[in-house]
This record gives C-alpha cells, structure tokens and sequence, in this order.
C-alpha cells in the first residue's frame, strides 16, 4: 500500500503521526505551583548583611525563602541560624516558630521555610537571626496567604487559549484539504 501522493496530504499524515505520538507520550506528574515566590522585604541590614525575603504565601504549605548576601569583610558575623515566627494579625492563632533549612550558593546563604497557613488572613512573619554569642536580630513584615488555586479548573482556565488556537489550526488545516481533495469542475 502506497501513501499520499500529494506533497501537501504527505506533509499532513506526518504532522498527524507527530501529533498522536505526542497525545499518547504522557509527561510526568508535576506539583501544583501558582507561580514564583515574590519579594517581601529586601534588602534590609542585618549583621553586616543585606537581607531579602521572597515569599509563596499559599494556603495550607506556604515557602519562604530568606536570601543573606554578606558584605565583602563580613563573613564572620554572619547568622547561624535563621528562624521564622508566623502568626495571623487577628490573634485567632499564638505564634508558631519554623527553623529554616540552609544552602550555601556561590554569593549568598539561602534559608528555606515551609509554614503551614490554615486560612486565607493577613499574618505577621517575622524573621529571626540568631548570630555568632546568641545576638538575635528581627525582622518584620505583613503578607496576606493566597488560595492554593482551582486544581483542573486551573488547568482548564490556562490551557483554553491554547487549545481554541489549536482548534481554529485543525479546522483550516482540514477545510485547506478538502478544498484540494475537491474535484475541479471543467
């Protein structure tokens, strides 16, 4: 059996073959993420440093990151430990503290925190930095917990523009070839 014989109906069958090898290759399973964490305080002076803290304040499992970028000479004040308290500005909750997880990069020292946020509110975070002899420095700051998102709904909301542009794609590929396929009155 021979195929198409047609330049544009082969191109067809194999942009068709293509995409049903893509329709039953099914990528891994990824984790839900909203988007990046965004900066809530920057730049403040801490130990000779400046500290910045980027947050992704969903609710249920929040991340936040604490960035310390030392000055030049000052890598021996630097923290030892990094801490954060959370606790909604209502008072419905006491003060919970997390200890931070660090990694070293190549300019700076970054502390991870996961909080757990039980409802959309407005908490006070506040940043502790425990230095070299005990010495503690604070930092404080508002932010407001989001909703974690709409699970398929989600899915569906952002691939919407995709696929109408797909379909309307598929329709004129498909009128295009009918309209060769179309026999040519004489």
């Amino acid at each position: 059996m021979q195929g198409p014989t047609n330049p544009t109906l082969r191109g067809m069958s194999w942009w068709m073959g293509i995409a049903s090898l893509c329709a039953l290759v099914r990528p891994p399973l990824a984790g839900a993420h909203e988007g990046p964490p965004f900066p809530i305080l920057m730049d403040q002076p801490a130990f000779d440093s400046r500290v910045s803290v980027w947050a992704d304040p969903d609710i249920g499992e929040a991340r936040f990151f604490v960035v310390l970028e030392p000055n030049e000479e000052s890598h021996a004040n630097s923290p030892l430990e990094v801490n954060l308290e959370v606790v909604p500005t209502s008072g419905r909750l006491d003060p919970k503290l997390y200890t931070t997880t660090c990694t070293d990069q190549r300019s700076h020292r970054q502390f991870e925190c996961h909080p757990y946020f039980d409802q959309r509110d407005i908490w006070r975070v506040t940043v502790q930095l425990v230095g070299p002899l005990g010495r503690m420095e604070t930092l404080s700051t508002e932010v407001e917990s989001t909703p974690a998102g709409f699970g398929v709904w989600d899915l569906l909301v952002y691939s919407f523009p995709f696929l109408f542009l797909g379909g309307m794609w598929a329709w004129a590929l498909l009128r295009r070839w009918r309209q060769t396929r179309a026999p040519t009155s004489k």
